[in-house]
């Protein structure tokens, strides 16, 4: 009961900052990270205000207590997939004629914000906590940055096998991270994209590469973390997601939702308690402070202490 009491004060904290007055209007917001990007063409500044507007309103309108998640998922809306202590996952169908289903995934972890933001960012890691099953076949076969754009903001490549009779899938990511430092918030945008002018971005040195072997799959939606004691941080992240099948079968969704969301947060949670994650967090120290938190040590002030 009291573990109960606790998450339902973490939520309420986190639904709280999400409708802060700055969060919610739309020219603080895009004030808010004109503060972050500094020197950024206004076109680019324009497009990452609408996209992290767009998210946090997501965020905010999945915002449910035990007795609504019940409700929602008696009525037919929302699907519970997986419910423990520290994690649930929720599933909900697209309209008809959409490609894209939806998952949401809300809980908490044992550790400081930084650390948990570092196994998120780092694509090398995913390697370290996405299930990689022998039967039915899954696993990470790449997982990489291809180019740091700019401060918190990169584009990473994922690829994976799947179970037979599908192709390989794979992702292009485009991460963008914002900082609210006030209530010890960062969000994480991760969309897939298809080239470059989708984000505002024009540079030679970025070659997105080519892959007639797999498929690509969309996916539009990110994540939260929200310190809520030193030592404990709280999520949600939230994917409309299309991985290019005609049809969903719900076999396939189940094993989406239980084995890989579900048993990959309990590999997430080792890898953020393992020796090597605090060792990891020490060395990429200068990366972090040079190209994700620009303003070191307002952040590390703000989340460690």
């Amino acid at each position: 009961m009291q573990k109960k009491r606790e998450i339902c004060g973490y939520r309420d904290k986190l639904d709280k900052t999400l409708s802060s007055p700055e969060l919610t209007n739309h020219e603080t917001l895009k004030s808010l990270l004109r503060n972050q990007l500094e020197e950024c063409d206004e076109n680019i500044l324009d497009k990452r205000t609408d996209d992290v507007s767009k998210l946090l309103s997501k965020l905010r309108s999945v915002s449910m207590t035990d007795h609504q998640v019940s409700k929602l998922t008696n009525d037919g809306d929302w699907k519970l997939k997986h419910d423990l202590e520290d994690c649930r996952v929720m599933y909900r169908e697209g309209l008809d004629g959409s490609p894209f289903h939806t998952l949401l995934v809300e809980g908490y972890m044992d550790g400081p914000i930084h650390e948990c933001l570092c196994v998120s960012w780092e694509s090398t890691l995913y390697k370290k906590w996405w299930p990689q099953y022998a039967f039915p076949p899954f696993r990470i076969l790449k997982s990489t940055c291809l180019q740091k754009v700019g401060v918190g903001e990169q584009i990473c490549l994922a690829r994976m096998k799947v179970p037979w009779p599908l192709t390989e899938r794979e992702m292009i990511l485009h991460y963008f991270s914002f900082e609210y430092f006030k209530d010890g918030l960062v969000v994480i945008l991760l969309n897939t994209i298809s080239d470059l002018n989708s984000i505002g971005v024009s540079s030679t040195d970025i070659i997105i590469p080519e892959s007639p072997d797999a498929v690509r799959m969309d996916l539009v939606g990110g994540f939260v973390l929200q310190k809520v004691t030193p030592q404990r941080s709280y999520f949600r992240t939230i994917g409309d997601m299309d991985i290019k099948l005609d049809l969903m079968p719900p076999s396939l969704m189940n094993f989406i939702s239980r084995q890989l969301i579900g048993n990959g947060f309990r590999l997430y949670k080792k890898v953020r308690q393992s020796g090597f994650m605090i060792l990891f967090v020490l060395m990429s120290g200068r990366y972090l402070s040079d190209n994700m938190f620009p303003y070191l040590n307002v952040t590390v002030s703000c989340f460690r202490s």
